[in-house]
C-alpha cells in the first residue's frame, strides 16, 4: 500500500467581494518553481535528443538491414524474405526446376520446355503457386530430324536468359536438336530450326523475333542478354563469330575471332559477366562492350570456363578445378590456379574456389579458396588478406562483413575482413540458405520419429530465432532461382523431389 502524508484541517472561507492581492513580504529566499521549471525542460529537450538518437540509430540499421535484404533478393543463391516459419507451397519435380525454370523475372520462372519430339515451347510458372501461367510455342516440331533405330533420347531445346534492366523481359533461344544414346555413345542430332525471340514475362507474348538479324541458321550454342545487346556465336571452320542485336532487332555488331576449328561446336559459346559479353572459344575468353570492342583476353592455353554468368567466371586448369595426373586421378597437395573474371577486372588466386552463393557487397572484391585443408581470403588485387584451418568448404554466404561457411559438423561464421571466429553453431550441419535477414537450414538430425524442422539462425550472433516444420523425408534446404527448397533425395523424375517453401 502506498504511504499517505500527513492529515490537515482547512478551512472553506466563503466571500462575496472580489479577492484582494495578498499582502507581500520580504524574499528571503530565491524563488524555486523558476529553476524546476527550466529543469523539468532541459530534462524533456535532453530525453527528446536521446529519443531522437535512438530513432536515427534504429533507422540506420533498418536501412542497412533493407539494404542486406535488397542485395540479397537480387541474387538467385538468395531466397526470398521470411517473416517465420514457411509454409508449403507447391510440390515440384526435377523438370520443373532444373529443366523447366532457368530465369526468373519477378514473380515468373520463366524456361525452355525441352522435348525430344513434337513442339518446342517456353512456359511461365507462377513461383508462388507453381501453375502454369502461359506457354509460347517457338518451334512445331515438323522439321525435327529423327534418330534411326530406336535409341535413347536426351532433349535440350535451348535456353532462356534475363535482360539486364528489363524486369519483364527474357531472351529464349528454342531449336529442335537433341542428343541421343546408342551403342553406348552419346550423338548429337543438330538442330535443323533455330529461333531467337524477345519474350514478355507477363503473359509470354513475342516482343520481338530476333532470329534473321542474328543468322542463327548456324546453330548457336547458347544466347547472351547484357548491356543493351542479345549475342550469339557459333563455331566457324577457323575460330568463332558472334552476332550481335538491339533489343529491337536493329544491328549492333559482328565480330570474327580467329582460331582452331572447333570441332563439335559446344567449346564456342557465349555468356555474359556484368553488363559485358563473354565470348569461350576453345582458345581463349574474350569480353566485350556493348560496342562489341575488345575489354580483356583471357589466353586459356588448356584451361576451362566454368562459373556463375552474370556474376563471374572461373577459369580453371580443368572440369573440376583442379589438376590431374596422366591417369585422370587428381594430384594430391597441387596448389592449383584460378583466374576469377569480374566485370571490373580479373583476379588470380591459389587454390580451389569457394562459391560465395550470395554476396551482398559488404566487403567488395573478397574471393574465397581452399586448400590444404585451409580457407583462405584474397582481395580484389589478389592480395592474400587471412588464411584459417577449415575443412574445405565447397560454398560460402558473405553477409553483412561476415563469411558463413559449413565447417563439416556445424556452421561457422568469420569476420570477413579479418578472418576472426564471431561464432559457431551446431543447430546444422550443412551450409544455410538466407533471405538476407535470417540463416536458414536443415535442423541437425532430428531423433527417431521427430519431424524435420527449418530452424532459422540469427546472422550476427548465430542464435536460434525459429523453428518450422518441413515435410517427411526432407533431405536437404536448398535454393534455386531465389525459392526455398526442400529436397528428399532418392525418390521422384532425377533422383529428387522438392517441394516450394514460402
Amino acid at each position: 500500500m502506498a504511504r499517505r502524508g500527513p492529515l490537515h484541517d482547512v478551512e472553506l472561507v466563503e466571500d462575496d467581494e472580489p479577492d484582494a492581492p495578498a499582502p507581500t513580504a520580504p524574499d528571503t529566499h530565491p524563488p524555486s518553481r523558476p529553476r524546476r521549471r527550466r529543469a523539468v525542460a532541459a530534462a524533456a529537450a535532453l530525453l527528446v535528443v536521446v529519443v531522437g538518437a535512438a530513432v536515427v540509430g534504429q533507422g540506420v540499421v533498418d536501412a542497412r538491414e533493407r539494404e542486406t535484404v535488397a542485395a540479397v533478393a537480387r541474387q538467385p543463391g538468395g531466397v526470398d524474405l521470411l517473416a517465420g516459419p514457411p509454409a508449403m507451397r507447391w510440390e515440384a519435380s526435377f523438370d520443373d526446376l532444373y529443366l523447366g525454370a532457368e530465369v526468373r523475372a519477378g514473380d515468373v520462372l520463366v524456361g525452355v520446355q525441352h522435348a525430344s519430339q513434337g513442339p518446342v515451347a517456353v512456359a511461365g510458372r507462377d513461383a508462388g503457386t507453381g501453375a502454369e501461367v502461359w506457354r509460347t510455342e517457338l518451334v512445331d516440331g515438323t522439321t525435327r530430324e529423327q534418330p534411326a533405330g530406336t535409341p535413347e533420347a536426351h532433349a535440350w531445346s535451348g535456353q532462356c536468359v534475363g535482360v539486364t534492366g528489363e524486369q519483364h523481359l527474357v531472351v529464349c533461344m528454342a531449336h529442335d536438336g537433341s542428343w541421343v544414346v546408342a551403342d553406348l555413345q552419346s550423338v548429337e542430332v543438330p538442330p535443323s530450326t533455330v529461333r531467337v525471340v524477345v519474350l514478355d514475362v507477363r503473359d509470354g507474348s513475342v516482343v520481338e523475333d530476333l532470329t534473321q538479324a542474328l543468322h542463327v541458321t548456324d546453330r548457336p550454342s547458347a544466347v547472351a542478354a547484357t548491356g543493351g545487346v542479345v549475342a550469339v556465336a557459333v563455331a566457324a571452320d577457323a575460330g568463332a563469330q558472334v552476332h550481335a542485336v538491339r533489343l529491337d532487332g536493329t544491328p549492333a555488331w559482328e565480330l570474327t575471332v580467329p582460331g582452331p576449328r572447333d570441332e563439335d561446336g559446344w567449346g564456342t559459346f557465349v555468356t555474359s559477366v556484368g553488363e559485358l559479353v563473354a565470348l569461350v572459344t576453345p582458345t581463349e575468353l574474350r569480353l566485350l562492350d556493348a560496342t562489341g570492342r575488345a575489354v580483356r583476353t583471357e589466353q586459356l592455353d588448356g584451361r576451362f570456363v566454368t562459373g556463375r554468368p552474370g556474376i563471374e567466371l572461373y577459369v580453371v586448369p580443368s572440369p573440376m578445378g583442379y589438376e590431374r595426373g596422366a591417369d585422370g586421378s587428381r594430384v594430391e597437395g597441387a596448389r592449383t590456379t584460378t583466374t576469377v573474371v569480374r566485370p571490373e577486372g580479373d583476379v588470380e588466386v591459389t587454390g580451389d574456389i569457394v562459391v560465395t552463393q550470395v554476396d551482398d557487397g559488404s566487403v567488395p572484391g573478397l574471393v574465397l579458396t581452399s586448400g590444404g585443408g585451409r580457407l583462405t581470403a584474397w582481395d580484389g588485387e589478389g592480395a592474400e588478406v587471412w588464411s584459417v584451418e577449415v575443412a574445405a568448404p565447397g560454398a560460402a554466404l558473405l553477409l553483412a562483413g561476415r563469411v558463413h561457411v559449413d565447417a563439416g559438423s556445424e556452421v561457422l561464421t568469420l569476420d570477413a575482413r579479418t578472418g576472426d571466429e564471431l561464432w559457431r553453431s551446431s543447430a546444422t550441419t550443412a551450409l544455410p540458405v538466407t533471405d538476407g535477414r535470417h540463416l536458414l537450414a536443415l535442423a541437425a538430425a532430428p531423433q527417431r520419429g521427430q519431424r524435420a524442422e527449418l530452424v532459422a539462425l540469427d546472422p550476427a550472433g548465430g542464435g536460434e530465432l525459429w523453428r518450422g516444420p518441413l515435410p517427411d523425408g526432407t533431405d536437404e534446404v536448398r535454393t534455386h532461382l531465389r525459392l526455398l527448397l526442400a529436397v528428399e533425395l532418392g525418390s521422384g523424375e532425377g533422383g529428387e523431389s522438392y517441394t516450394v517453401l514460402g
